[in-house]
């Protein structure tokens, strides 16, 4: 019986592991489980917006989970990145802007690139324009836009940034058009503000180039005494019919006497001349009106002579720097030019109608 027993076991264990291979678990002689490969790491996948559509629009919902679900994970195979990686959009390569920026107090801008151009407007300390051009010499600027047009500003009265990248530009200078006053009020033309243009030695540049004298050391009159006479002096500075506005003027020789019948000439404005002696020995006095004033001795007893410029003077167009401080401080209701910054600007006459006077002095040096 215990054989028996034995025998009944052992075919029940044979019939056992028949019925465990039918089904797989170890797998039969033809079937045997086969060592998994070595699996090398493939790159990140990034599912193009194509295929992501086909998968959206061709998956069910229960097929996307089950396949999710059944995915292999395999130690040291990075997984599949589901979410496509963000890419920085590319940067378009633009030439950088051309800016410029007036840094004096005013300044003209022309139609071309040259004093004698047609005057288009006057651009004050701090305005910006996009630079639109530049001469081969790069010695002017041209903007835009200025009254609507585009115009022509010299570079040293004036910051550039960008600069290189603005196409060069050959272009004439345009002829200096006359422009008619208002009939209300007779109107001279403000000088430039530009630096003098170099010229020969003892020669004077263009003295309407510039609101800035010429002081040309080897000249034979030099100006040893300069001086505004702003607030509070010679009854100046104030608004009040009362208020003077004189330029006094002295000529001396080189011992320091004043020198009779020396001629000093206006080279602005009106450009007329006055002569020594009328005042007191040397000294003369000239009223100013509207007209601008830039002084030289022009010849004296001895016959021609030359002689330093003096800046612009003038109660309308007077050379800004010249003044700043010397009409009141910024607390004053009828001041002017308090700073360079602060009702500083042509013509004065737009910000207080003020007065105030000058002191000039010439001295022979040679």
């Amino acid at each position: 019986m215990a054989g028996g027993q034995r025998i009944i076991a052992s075919g029940s264990l044979v019939l056992a592991a028949t019925l465990l291979a039918g089904c797989g678990l170890f797998g039969g002689a033809t079937t045997a489980p086969t060592a998994a490969p070595t699996r090398t790491p493939l790159p990140t996948f990034t599912p193009t917006a194509m295929v992501a559509a086909q998968v959206a629009t061709t998956t069910t919902p229960m097929a996307v989970a089950t396949a999710t679900a059944l995915q292999p994970v395999t130690a040291g195979v990075p997984a599949i990145q589901e979410t496509p990686a963000a890419t920085a959009p590319a940067t378009p390569l633009t030439a950088p802007k051309s800016l410029l920026i007036i840094t004096a107090d005013a300044v003209n801008v022309r139609a071309a690139p040259s004093v004698d151009g047609t005057l288009v407007a006057l651009a004050t300390n701090g305005q910006q324009f996009d630079v639109t051009g530049r001469t081969a010499a790069g010695d002017w600027w041209q903007v835009c836009c200025v009254n609507g047009q585009p115009g022509w500003v010299f570079g040293e009265l004036a910051t550039v940034t960008g600069g290189e990248t603005a196409p060069l530009i050959d272009a004439a200078p345009a002829a200096v058009e006359a422009e008619a006053p208002p009939a209300a009020t007779p109107v001279a033309e403000p000088a430039a503000t530009e630096p003098p243009v170099a010229a020969e030695p003892g020669t004077p540049p263009d003295p309407t180039a510039s609101s800035e004298g010429w002081f040309d050391p080897n000249a034979q009159y030099q100006i040893v005494h300069f001086k505004v006479l702003g607030l509070a002096e010679n009854n100046g500075g104030i608004r009040d019919t009362s208020a003077q506005h004189l330029i006094f003027l002295t000529v001396l020789d080189q011992n320091g006497n004043g020198v009779d019948g020396a001629v000093v000439r206006n080279l602005v404005g009106e450009k007329g001349e006055v002569t020594t002696g009328a005042k007191g020995p040397g000294k003369a006095e000239i009223t100013m009106y509207y007209e601008p004033f830039k002084l030289t001795v022009a010849a004296d007893p001895s016959g021609p002579v030359t002689s330093q410029v003096s800046n612009q003077m003038g109660l309308i167009f007077p050379h800004l720097p010249d003044i700043v401080g010397k009409l009141g401080d910024a607390s004053y209701e009828y001041g002017a030019c308090p700073t360079i910054d602060d009702r500083c600007r042509w013509p004065l006459s737009d910000v207080n109608y003020v007065h105030f006077s000058y002191e000039i002095t010439f001295q022979k040096v040679k």
